[in-house]
């Protein structure tokens, strides 16, 4: 250590030659650099309130000027006193001793400026001569050390919160002063040493102060105090802080100045800084915030707002990072219960990097934060577009680092975050790590065995499990997993349902009541249909509501004409099985009824047709009406396909018994067929009603029905039918109309042609 000296007062003989202000004696060798810096930190001006007492005969009641002020590496600290009169016996003269230091932190030694307040060393007058030793050691005071400082800062937690935060600030910022409006010297010492002293050391030699000035707008250290007679600055960027009475909380506090001000009211400030300590690199300003959250979860203290998900997130790199192996696995403990508290870890990429850093270096965290961190990575990974909101992380399309858990902590994932995206409706990011991580699998199933003895639970799964999670559960577990599994892909088409329906390797009883709904998550097909009906018990499917179902999709595809031969052999198939005797009265009427009518749709008529015929229009007045409809609508079909003979001899027998509600769904089906029809078969229905013994009914499908289907046909086409009408009419022994089929036809054409302004235009396009 060689600390330079230097005094500067008002005198006749100093170094400068002049009378007056100058320095009176140095260290020689001094940079000329500090030694401006020495003048200029260290000059005296009493405050309006001590002006009047410039001629008293104790200077010791001014307040004593001690300041630092550093400059890179080098610094000054400094102590002016008032002096009274000078060697003219002018007022005003002070004198200033200012120690310069080439490298503060290094010649310090472990001290602090402040340390130096009212040390011994200190000189209050001129020596003799003009040279100055350097200092071999310094010696500090005890007014603002460290136990004095203790019991200072103990009971002004608001004052150092609003201090120190707005301190931090500063240093933060890289500009900002403050004022501090004390009641005396020695008040102004103890507040900067308890402001330095809640800083890393570091940081505590960056802050510059003096503990008095007149002029604080005019003073250049970051930390300034003043006296209540004094005007603040009333321009620039100053914080003042009046200190002469407890100031209210401040609302704005920073993280750091709160926790240490904590720390001073539970005497474990010096255990925090020496936490500090050990960071490496050492801690900047900026990372005070940071260093708050690690030191609120080592020392257990209470908070005014939570830290958030980045800031957490930001201390657990610092602990892992720069003060490795120094957090308690109390503290750990505490950080997990906040990660989890706030959601789980958000920054997954970030996370990754910090806990696998943490296992590799044996820090104390807890299960229940790796457990946090698997559940994340599990249902989220990697954000959209592979970035992290710190613009870091894993890159595109990389799955983040999983850490392995115990066979519990995988039991608690697969049953808090597996089983639940399993029965979300849309696919969750959890499920697609399943098939590369084996001990998770066989925890879900280790869970969905106590879960699945429940069978409504079986069924709530099997309809919303992927096809691709229940390949891996297929072969595994018990008989529960297995049908949980076969549910899944036989609803999916991977398996055959009926097959997993009818499977007697089961060694336990299924109740199908609730799993057919599942297997089929829609109607069966009609091949499916008739393979349960002959296949499975009759009372199983009607249980299970399948029985229901395919009643209601074979009448539904007969109401709705859409009926297939698989269809038809469906209705057959229900109508002969066991099953009919199950089922309802009016269901077993309607099946019989939709027999009738694929009956009727798919055979001609020929022999036994006419009790056919009776028998399907009895049926339908006792049905529904839509059903009914549909039956009678199928029995027009049927006559309107028989040859003349047996069509004249069926429709005769239906209008006898059933004119009223075949007649109408004749005609219908008159118009819709012989729309399309050719011109023999056209004429062959012509024929077939002049049998008719029912003149009424020949003139009406004969002068209103029959223009109605021909409405569309040309004339080319018409004289086609009136050339089939003779030899067809042959056929049946139907004796022709009065003048022959030939004139009949003509004056039938001479009616209907002539009928509405279509015709005409047809005719003109014809010519």
């Amino acid at each position: 250590m060689a600390v330079r000296q230097l005094h500067y007062t008002s005198c006749e003989d100093g170094l400068e030659g002049v009378r007056g202000f100058q320095v009176s004696a140095m260290t020689p060798g001094t940079p000329r650099q500090l030694v401006e810096l020495a003048i200029r930190s260290g000059a005296y001006e009493p405050g309006p309130a001590l002006v009047g007492r410039w001629g008293s005969a104790d200077p010791g009641g001014f307040p004593v000027s001690f300041g630092f002020v550093p400059v890179g590496r080098a610094g000054v600290v400094f102590r002016s006193r008032y002096a009274g009169a000078d060697f003219t016996g002018r007022m005003g003269n002070y004198f200033a001793h200012s120690l310069l230091f080439d490298d503060v932190e290094r010649e310090l030694e472990g001290l602090l400026p402040i340390d130096l307040w009212r040390s011994r060393g200190w000189a209050d007058g001129r020596a003799a001569g003009v040279e100055l030793p350097e200092l071999a050691s310094l010696v500090p005071g005890d007014d603002a050390g460290p136990e004095n400082t203790l019991r200072f800062a103990a009971g002004r937690a608001a004052g150092l919160e609003r201090v120190l935060g707005a301190t931090q600030r500063a240093l933060v910022a890289g500009r900002g002063r403050l004022v501090l409006v004390v009641p005396d010297d020695r008040t102004a010492a103890l507040w900067v040493a308890a402001t330095c002293r809640s800083l890393p050391h570091p940081l505590g030699l960056a802050v510059s102060f003096t503990t008095y000035t007149a002029r604080p707008e005019e003073s250049a250290a970051l930390v300034n105090c003043t006296t209540p007679d004094v005007r603040l600055p009333a321009y620039g960027d100053f914080t003042a802080i009046d200190l002469t009475s407890e100031p209210p909380p401040d609302p704005h506090g920073t993280r750091y100045a709160s926790a240490v001000a904590q720390l001073w009211e539970r005497h474990e400030t010096p255990a925090a800084l020496r936490l500090a300590g050990e960071a490496r690199p050492a801690l900047a300003a900026a990372d005070l915030e940071v260093f708050a959250v690690l030191l609120e979860l080592a020392f257990d203290l209470p908070v005014r707002d939570p830290a958030g998900q980045e800031l957490l997130l930001a201390a657990a790199r610092m602990a892992v990072e720069r003060v490795t192996g120094r957090l308690s696995a109390a503290a750990w403990g505490r950080l997990s219960d906040q990660v989890r508290d706030g959601g789980g870890p958000v920054d997954v990429a970030g996370w990754s990097e910090v806990l696998r850093a943490a296992r590799d270096r044996r820090e104390a965290v807890p299960a229940e934060l790796f457990g946090a961190y698997f559940i994340a990575a599990l249902s989220g990974g990697v954000p959209p577009g592979g970035a992290t909101p710190g613009g870091g992380g894993a890159p595109v399309g990389e799955r983040p680092w999983l850490p392995e858990l115990s066979a519990a902590d995988l039991e608690d994932v697969a049953e808090n975050v597996v089983v639940p995206a399993l029965a979300a409706p849309s696919p969750h990011p959890a499920l697609t790590r399943l098939a590369g991580h084996r001990a998770l699998v066989d925890a879900l199933i280790r869970v969905l065995e106590r879960r699945l003895v429940n069978p409504r639970e079986i069924a709530r799964l099997a309809t919303t499990t992927p096809p691709e999670v229940a390949r891996l559960l297929a072969g595994r577990g018990t008989d529960r997993i297995r049908l949980l599994a076969d549910l899944v892909l036989a609803r999916n088409g991977v398996l055959d349902p009926v097959r997993v329906m009818l499977d007697g390797t089961r060694a336990q009883h299924v109740d199908w009541r609730l799993f057919g709904p599942v297997l089929w998550p829609g109607d069966p097909s009609a091949e499916d249909a008739v393979r349960l009906v002959r296949q499975v018990r009759p009372r199983v499917l009607a249980d299970s509501g399948l029985a229901a179902r395919i009643v209601a999709r074979a009448l539904d595809r007969v109401s709705a004409d859409e009926s297939t031969p698989a269809d038809g052999r469906l209705v057959d198939e229900l109508l002969r099985s066991p099953l009919a005797a199950l089922l309802e009265r009016h269901d077993h009427t309607s099946l019989d009824a939709a027999r009738k009518i694929s009956d009727l749709r798919r055979s001609a008529p020929g022999r036994g047709g006419e009790r056919v015929l009776l028998s399907a229009l009895a049926a339908a007045g006792s049905l529904p009406e839509a059903l009914g409809g549909r039956l009678v609508a199928a029995a027009a079909s049927f006559v309107l396909r028989a040859d003349p003979a047996l069509h004249r001899d069926l429709l005769s027998r239906a209008l006898d018994e059933h004119s009223r509600v075949f007649l109408p769904a004749y005609r219908e089906a008159v118009r819709a067929d012989l729309a399309d029809a050719p011109p023999h078969r056209i004429a062959a229905v012509i024929v077939a009603w002049r049998g008719l013994e029912r003149p009424h009914t020949h003139d009406l499908l004969v002068e209103e029905t029959l223009p109605d289907a021909l409405r569309k046909r040309r004339g080319r086409f018409l004289d086609q039918v009136g050339g089939a009408l003779q030899a067809i009419a042959n056929g049946i022994d139907v004796k022709p109309p009065k003048g022959g089929w030939g004139r009949w036809w003509q004056r039938w054409r001479t009616m209907h042609e002539r009928r509405g302004l279509l015709s005409l235009f047809r005719r003109r396009g014809e010519v």
